[in-house]
């Protein structure tokens, strides 16, 4: 599981300005990146441009995703991740990336008429954090730990099954002792009556 990219957009019905843009391309060789960089940045904008406000979804391309949620006051935010990740995690990011990037820029973005970037540290941070989505997201670490602890459960029933072989295997040794004991106590009541006799 793996996430990209997070770009915030400003949107108009004509066009998308990227007001900021963040990329995990750590996965990449040093000559790919750029390339990289620049399909990312281009599937993130075709993804905006034909979204509209109010919507929420997800786009496949090729092996990728684009998660996008449009604000209604012409926000977007685009987050491409492998297949593989969460799309509810991935929204997550997204709501996330909103409120961090509008405690730096509440208004500016508004006026944006070319692509620029702000700077907004705590949505790369974030970026970093959702790579492991059980660890960014809440309800995937209740799952997780939910998971571990079926794990021991499970482990616990299959130690309590060997257990419960031994104890039938003790069981069935007592038994025989038992029986053993049994054939000992009447053969010496045997022998004994014999010596009675003399």
């Amino acid at each position: 599981m793996k996430l990209y990219s997070v770009m915030l957009f400003k949107w108009t019905p004509e066009k998308v300005f990227t007001v900021f843009h963040s990329y995990e391309l750590s996965s990449f060789g040093w000559l790919q990146k750029g390339s990289v960089q620049e399909v990312l940045t281009f599937v993130s904008k075709e993804v905006a441009k034909r979204s509209n406000p109010g919507e929420r979804q997800t786009v496949a391309n090729q092996e990728h995703y684009a998660h996008i949620i449009v604000r209604p006051d012409q926000l977007a935010c685009v987050v491409v991740s492998d297949q593989e990740y969460p799309a509810r995690v991935a929204f997550s990011l997204i709501l996330s990336a909103f409120d961090e990037f509008l405690k730096v820029n509440p208004e500016e973005w508004k006026r944006a008429e070319k692509d620029t970037t702000v700077s907004v540290p705590p949505i790369d941070k974030l970026l970093l954090e959702y790579q492991d989505p059980s660890k960014a997201d809440k309800i995937m670490q209740i799952q997780k730990d939910l998971d571990e602890t079926k794990g021991v459960l499970i482990k616990s029933i299959d130690q309590l099954l060997e257990r419960g072989e031994k104890l039938e295997t003790l069981a069935q040794r007592s038994e025989d002792l038992s029986l053993s004991t049994k054939q000992f106590v009447s053969r010496s009541k045997e022998l004994n009556s014999c010596c009675l006799i003399l």
